[in-house]
């Protein structure tokens, strides 16, 4: 594990705490508090310690002279910009740190920068894979575990929080909107397909699914398994994942200029048009009873008001005014609408029929089952760094041209 990946999972654990120390009322902060204490000292090693302390310092000197705002006070809009844009930052200290190893790698030295395992995130058929052989065989990946875990806890985020990750985690969803956000600069005005066109173009997200998901459960054999986690192709899925795109060929060309015609083309036109992890996430999405609803008596078109904030705030352009549950696989709770909503009304909430779920605590659940949960997987369970030997790594990449399944 690399640094930047200990500070950032344990910055959501580091949000947690701020945020039960915050919202503290009876009995459960305590029990909170203790349960996240617990799990620290079960998990914790040196490195883990060094990216507390980078991480609890500077918000110790800020409090000092410029108290932490309150969470519950924050905006959604604006607290999930903040989650975005860091993010963002630790995606990018990520990616040039092992562009970083792999070019010291290449020119035969001995990387001084470890490999970040958290790369494997966009290996999706290691994932899916890794997880059948776990979850059916009891057989952890030794070469790319983290994919395994990424691919679980985005399942298990999805079944309970819909496609919030999409809008308040994904890296490349905000590179999207920059892009997007460039090109109306450039050319004004906001593009619309027509709805066969729009139609057609959501369809690729779903075959490039249907044909990873038939890798994965099909195509594979579980008896495979274990000769596929050892093949060199396998332990270099992530050299040829980079090389497809940093060495383009006409093939990869093509794909890439695809992508960035759609992202700057259309508003969120990755997401909407062409990620495969989005149209996993958004069929389980379904099954969540946590989603966008209207109260038709608070809402003001119950009182003859021509209103459709919400619909117009929406960047998936669902007609959120005329439903009473947002069920859409696009939706993916950024919330919105919710933040575009009159407060007089405040007719629109994310939750069940019976609860709210308010923004930060949103995020709470968010940063528990994507940082915390793969932080105990790595200290409790020892399944994110990959145990390829970094000879067998170099040996990997001389040969990367000539690897194939």
């Amino acid at each position: 594990m690399s640094l930047i990946e200990a500070m950032t999972m344990v910055a959501g654990l580091v949000y947690l705490v701020l945020l039960a120390w915050q919202a503290r009322s009876s009995w459960q902060w305590r029990l909170a508090l203790g349960l996240l204490l617990m799990l620290w000292l079960l998990v914790a090693d040196s490195l883990l310690w060094i990216g507390l302390g980078l991480v609890v310092v500077p918000l110790a000197l800020w409090h000092r002279y410029r108290p932490l705002p309150v969470l519950g006070g924050i905006n959604s809009q604006s607290l999930r910009a903040w989650t975005r844009k860091l993010l963002l930052l630790c995606w990018g200290l990520v990616t040039v740190q092992y562009g970083l190893h792999i070019w010291q790698l290449g020119q035969g030295e001995s990387p001084w920068l470890v490999r970040p395992d958290v790369v494997d995130g966009f290996l999706p058929i290691a994932g899916g894979l890794g997880l059948r052989a776990w979850l059916g065989q009891g057989i952890a990946d030794p070469h790319h575990p983290a994919a395994t875990i990424t691919v679980l806890v985005l399942c298990l985020s999805a079944l309970l929080l819909g496609r919030a990750f999409c809008s308040w985690f994904c890296p490349l969803g905000l590179v999207g909107e920059w892009l997007h956000r460039l090109r109306t600069r450039l050319l004004p005005g906001e593009w619309v397909p027509p709805r066969w066109l729009d139609w057609l173009l959501r369809a690729q997200k779903f075959l490039v699914l249907a044909f990873l998901l038939f890798i994965v459960l099909i195509a594979v054999p579980g008896a495979a398994l274990p000769g596929y986690f050892t093949s060199p192709y396998h332990q270099a899925a992530d050299m040829k994942m980079g090389a497809f795109f940093f060495n383009l060929t006409l093939i990869s060309g093509l794909c890439l200029g695809w992508v960035l015609l759609l992202t700057v083309a259309f508003r969120q036109g990755f997401c909407r048009y062409l990620c495969p992890y989005g149209a996993w996430l958004s069929l389980l999405g379904l099954l969540t009873p946590l989603r966008i609803r209207r109260d038709p008596a608070r809402c003001l078109r119950s009182a003859g008001h021509d209103c459709d904030r919400c619909s117009r705030a929406c960047p998936s352009r669902i007609q959120v005014h005329q439903l009473i549950a947002v069920r859409s696989l696009e939706c993916s709770s950024c919330m919105s609408c919710v933040a575009a909503c009159p407060k007089s009304a405040d007719a629109l909430h994310l939750g069940s029929k019976a609860r709210r779920l308010e923004p930060q605590w949103l995020l709470g659940l968010l940063c528990l089952l994507l940082l915390v949960l793969p932080l105990l997987a790595y200290g409790l369970l020892d399944i994110w760094v990959s145990q390829t030997p970094l000879a067998d790594r170099y040996e990997l990449l001389q040969r990367l041209p000539w690897l194939n399944h």
